[in-house]
């Protein structure tokens, strides 16, 4: 009778660990649930790709750097899963000397575009991962929910990113890599 009960134990934690890794496919949001309606869910985020002649950790790390440059801390590095980034921060206005309305949409107000104004609370995940030549594909993906903190409303909404940050990281990742 223990061996069973030892048996079903095992079996409960073992499907509760699973570890998502740079392959995992991200869901979308919901944004609002009805009879009526169902559930109507955000655009699945799209991940931005690239390629380059270096080895992984110099990849690695000029991710970091980039990340660094634009003032969003590294707050999560796995080399076991290849990802690094920042699960949870947010940014008003603007990222690096960018305005925020370039990088998410959130709809817009009486007063313009929400993103301009709102608190946006953003994941952004870089995966880094050898291409088996000696060189490095990566590829960044940002999921982004705006608030406006002015307001009485507490409640976030799903904002969609233009892919022009993700790009920005790409292509700045290159040009501190020199290639």
């Amino acid at each position: 009778m223990r061996r069973i009960v030892l048996l079903m134990a095992l079996a409960g934690c073992a499907g509760s660990n699973v570890v998502e890794g740079s392959d995992s496919v991200m869901k979308p949001a919901p944004i609002y649930q009805s009879r009526e309606t169902g559930t109507l869910t955000a655009d699945v985020p799209l991940a931005a790709k690239a390629s380059v002649d270096a080895p992984p950790l110099s990849v690695w790390l000029a991710v970091k750097r980039v990340y660094a440059d634009l003032d969003i801390p590294v707050t999560f590095e796995n080399p076991t899963t290849h990802q690094l980034g920042n699960p949870n921060f947010w940014k008003t206005r603007q990222i690096g000397k960018e305005p925020m309305t370039d990088f998410v949409n959130c709809g817009s107000g009486m007063t313009g575009l929400n993103a301009a104004t709102w608190r946006i609370t953003m994941t952004l995940m870089t995966d880094v991962n050898p291409d088996g030549k000696g060189g490095t594909n990566y590829q960044t993906t940002l999921t982004a929910m705006g608030q406006d903190v002015s307001g009485g409303s507490a409640d976030r909404i799903p904002c969609g990113s233009s892919g022009r940050l993700e790009q920005a990281i790409l292509g700045r990742v290159k040009q501190v890599l020199g290639k």
